[in-house]
């Protein structure tokens, strides 16, 4: 079976507990985490064959990590460092009003140490039909930009469908180029993306229809990006205390909707989009008729609403449930 690899940096994750403040706690948990991560163990949950690249120190922390990932039958590429560090992120979850929170520390990770010649796309793409990345790596630093566009550029001449979420990092971009300056030539190469709103925006300064937003942003993105084929957006619609999700699915100047559904009391909504493009990961590459994708990724998300940590390990028949249960969330006996 052709693999889906995967691309990204690879982080431990430390979150206090009880939904406290850093200041308040006297211990933090350990989480695994990274975008691309998350989504390569839904994925290989999903039963499917995914290859996670990533580049880590050579100690028993990241031995850690790596183990957590093969637990969930995630297989690794990993490109040791003798420089460099584990990267890490804070997390502070959200309650009620008070916003979560997050306070990277990944710089001179190793990750981030990664240069140009590191990485063997050619051998590493003999046995991959699918590639996936986020607009993460590139707002690490310029090596990894360069290394991220090497990538795409061998992927594309092997014929390999390219995905990409556009996952915008405010706290990121500070090495001197702004997001606008790097991410529309990386898109350029993708036939999937998972775009937002204000990301959109900001890479390719277009003014999408405010009471049209969904279709009008997938029509000028498509402009932009004339090689993509797919096109897919979550929104969340606010309404009280609850929260209403929905997911969309542009595809030849037509969109598609999943169900709608309300999400209350909230468990993490880290990880939410990972889950959500690894549920359209999946139904694109079996085939599936759009309106069955659109469901089956959306579900994910939703989903992973409810599941702690970064990491959505619902299996496949779990979101299958959520599909048929439209969110009840019923007991099962």
């Amino acid at each position: 079976m052709k693999e889906i690899v995967l691309f990204g940096e690879y982080l431990l994750r430390l979150t206090p507990p009880g939904n406290k403040k850093i200041m308040q706690a006297e211990n933090l948990e350990m989480h695994w985490a990274g975008s691309e991560a998350n989504i390569a163990v839904s994925l290989a949950t999903f039963k499917k064959s995914t290859r996670y690249i990533t580049s880590l120190p050579k100690n028993d922390i990241a031995e850690a990590g790596i183990a957590q990932l093969h637990r969930y039958g995630v297989p690794t590429t990993i490109i040791e460092k003798e420089k460099g560090r584990q990267g890490i992120y804070y997390y502070e979850s959200g309650i009620g009003a008070r916003s979560g929170k997050v306070t990277y520390d990944r710089e001179y990770s190793s990750f981030s140490l990664l240069e140009e010649n590191d990485i063997d796309w050619d051998e590493i793409f003999n046995d991959a039909e699918w590639f996936h990345w986020s607009g993460i790596t590139p707002a690490l630093n310029e090596n990894l930009a360069k290394i991220c566009l090497k990538a795409l550029k061998i992927a594309k001449e092997k014929g390999i469908t390219i995905s990409a979420d556009f996952n915008f990092r405010s706290t990121l971009w500070q090495y001197g180029k702004q997001s606008h300056e790097i991410m529309p030539e990386l898109l350029e190469y993708c036939n999937v993306v998972l775009a937002d709103v204000d990301a959109a925006k900001l890479y390719f300064n277009i003014k999408p229809e405010e009471n049209n937003l969904v279709e009008s942003t997938c029509s000028l993105l498509k402009e932009k990006l004339p090689n993509t084929k797919y096109i897919a957006m979550t929104m969340r619609y606010q309404q009280n205390s609850s929260n209403e999700y929905v997911g969309y699915l542009w595809y030849d100047n037509a969109i598609v909707a999943s169900s709608k559904y309300k999400i209350d009391n909230i468990a993490e909504r880290i990880g939410a989009g990972d889950a959500f493009m690894a549920g359209l990961i999946y139904g694109l590459q079996e085939k599936q008729p759009l309106h069955e994708v659109i469901e089956f990724a959306t579900a994910c998300g939703v989903m992973k609403h409810f599941v702690t940590g970064d990491m959505n390990i619902a299996s496949k028949e779990e979101i299958e449930l959520i599909m048929q249960q439209k969110g009840s969330g019923r007991i099962i006996r």
